[in-house]
């Protein structure tokens, strides 16, 4: 009998840490944002994928990703706070309602950028948004972009189909962000061929992305800040930004190049 309850209390104890460290559900969405978010039957990798696994390894609590959800369905869930942490999205993004009332917010993870693509030999002078006025620019359906009030939108299903409709000349210039480019060139041989030859411009719009965490997390922003920063100041950010846009680099803490 003394045995058997001997047993019982070291089974206890080595389970004890695992029953103490608190579970962190952050959200992940069913819609791809590559090389951010790439999300294929229920498989997801990229950027923020590795970033939150990186991070789950410098803090005490477990990062756990949802199930790929719908996009309007996983801030219901953080509303209710089901779900405590959002990677990665801009304050601008979440700035309306409930959704502010329940939101904190991390340093910059990193600053995205939106840049003009024309096709080659065709680029035209741009120093401000309302350079685009009366121009078609391609944009991808049912996205959001800086400046839509000054530009004829040409939308196109995705990301591919938008360099397309540059690069065929169908519309005078894109908007396009540059990491995603930058991945689709180093994954998809078809962005090589010349009926796809685009020339990156300049930016047109920056967006720093952070953690949102749930309120009831007020008490552990401040760790989450020191992780996300020894993140970026030894390099493994900047490792996982390079495997997926090898041409890209972060300089300084947030800047992605």
């Amino acid at each position: 009998m003394i045995n058997v309850l001997c047993r019982g209390l070291v089974a206890s104890l080595l389970l004890a840490p695992a029953v103490q460290a608190k579970t962190l559900t952050y959200a992940v969405t069913n819609e791809s944002w590559a090389p951010y978010w790439i999300v294929e039957d229920q498989r997801v990798s990229g950027i923020f994928h590795e970033f939150m696994l990186a991070l789950d390894e410098r803090l005490p609590e477990q990062l756990q990703a949802s199930h790929p959800l719908p996009p309007l369905r996983t801030q219901k869930l953080f509303r209710e706070g089901q779900l405590q942490i959002e990677c990665c999205v801009s304050k601008s993004w979440r700035s309306h309602g409930e959704q502010v009332d329940m939101s904190l917010w991390t340093v910059p993870v990193l600053e995205a950028e939106e840049m003009l693509v024309f096709a080659p030999g065709r680029g035209f002078p741009y120093q401000r948004l309302e350079d685009l006025r009366g121009r078609s620019i391609a944009t991808v359906r049912g996205y959001g972009y800086a400046g839509s009030e000054y530009f004829q939108r040409n939308d196109g299903a995705d990301a591919r189909a938008l360099i397309y409709l540059v690069a065929q000349g169908r519309s005078e210039a894109g908007i396009l962000d540059r990491l995603e480019w930058r991945f689709l060139r180093h994954e998809n041989a078809q962005q090589q061929a010349p009926r796809w030859q685009v020339e990156e411009g300049p930016t047109i719009n920056r967006s720093q992305l952070r953690l949102r965490l749930h309120r009831d997390l007020a008490g552990r922003l401040d760790a989450f800040n020191a992780a996300i920063r020894s993140l970026q100041a030894d390099g493994t950010l900047a490792r996982i930004v390079a495997r997926y846009a090898p041409q890209a680099h972060v300089a300084g803490q947030v800047e992605i190049r």
